[in-house]
């Protein structure tokens, strides 16, 4: 399998390792706290990034074309945005420990970088863009 060195360095694969270890730490924090329903929506969303992650990083995003890779990032991001904001206000409005304040603030984190990951996937995006002709 080749190996995508310029994803490797690029801003897109800083951001899915930002999101993994934020969404890690949401769950190490949750789960301190010992309210463990709280871990399923980050538990999913590292597991989701780290296989967009290795789609990319492997190339295998030219290789499985039934897809536009892409925009399913990008779609995944608004919905990883919008599940953990949904957590992470219902955490902190059913108790208040500090684990789930630290989750919480995490979770808010890693919002930011979800809504930053769609916005960069989304300005990547050219669908039936005029070619300029010099």
């Amino acid at each position: 399998m080749e190996v995508n060195y310029l994803f490797l360095k690029s801003k897109r694969s800083g951001l899915k390792i930002a999101e993994m270890v934020a969404a890690f730490v949401v769950i190490v924090s949750f789960a301190a706290s010992s309210s463990g329903v709280f871990i399923a929506v980050p538990l999913m969303e590292i597991l989701i990034t780290l296989a967009f992650y290795l789609l990319f990083l492997l190339k295998l995003d030219s290789k499985m074309t039934l897809l536009f890779w892409p925009l399913m990032d990008g779609v995944n991001s608004v919905f990883a945005a919008v599940l953990l904001l949904i957590v992470c206000i219902a955490a902190v409005v059913s108790r208040v420990t500090a684990g789930i304040i630290t989750g919480s603030v995490f979770g808010f984190i890693a919002v930011a970088l979800y809504i930053a990951d769609s916005y960069i996937m989304c300005s990547l995006i050219t669908v039936n863009q005029q070619k300029t002709s010099s």
